[in-house]
């Protein structure tokens, strides 16, 4: 009976990681989905848009990265557990983990510069009127949302390792 309960607790944490992963994926794709369309749809005036969008990031920033880590720590558990164990799918869980917190490096080096450009225009817009108009502000977000897209692949691609592991683990392969 015991060896049961520890495959059973064992394949919870692997559902737990996959799950996971797939959801914050899903979340991210929200994003850039539906919540930049509505973004686009309310407003006319580019400042508001702007304050908009630095909203979006500053509660996307706080979460996602942070479920990221969570869900690259479960990757990377299972990881350690089937290393101790002397099976060999260990490698492909901690490449699940691998590829579920590359978003962060990804969000650094790639959509910082998009990052800052809105946050300079945020900024300017904050103090008075800005020149820039509504449509390079559009432009400029709807740039974003494809790189957000991009950097959505990242947990997904996590999960599916984690899945593919798993079934072929559960084969006995």
């Amino acid at each position: 009976m015991g060896s049961i309960q520890k495959k059973s607790e064992g394949v919870g944490i692997q559902a737990s990681a996959m799950m996971s992963a797939c959801f914050l994926s899903g979340a991210m794709l929200s994003i850039s989905f539906i919540t930049v369309p509505v973004l686009y749809n309310t407003t006319d005036a580019p400042s508001q848009l702007l304050k908009q969008w630095s909203r979006l990031y500053w509660y996307g920033h706080i979460y996602m990265p942070a479920m990221s880590v969570a869900v690259t720590g479960l990757f990377f558990y299972i990881a350690a557990q089937k290393r101790a164990s002397k099976k060999d799918i260990w490698s492909r869980y901690a490449m699940a983990g691998a590829a579920t917190i590359t978003m962060v490096p990804y969000t650094l080096i790639v959509m910082a510069p998009t990052n800052n450009s809105l946050f300079a225009l945020s900024d300017e817009a904050l103090v008075g009127p800005s020149s820039v108009s509504l449509k390079e502000v559009q432009e400029i977000i709807f740039g974003w949302a494809w790189l957000h897209v991009a950097r959505c692949v990242f947990p997904f691609v996590g999960s599916m390792i984690g899945l593919m592991s798993f079934m072929q683990e559960s084969m006995g392969h």
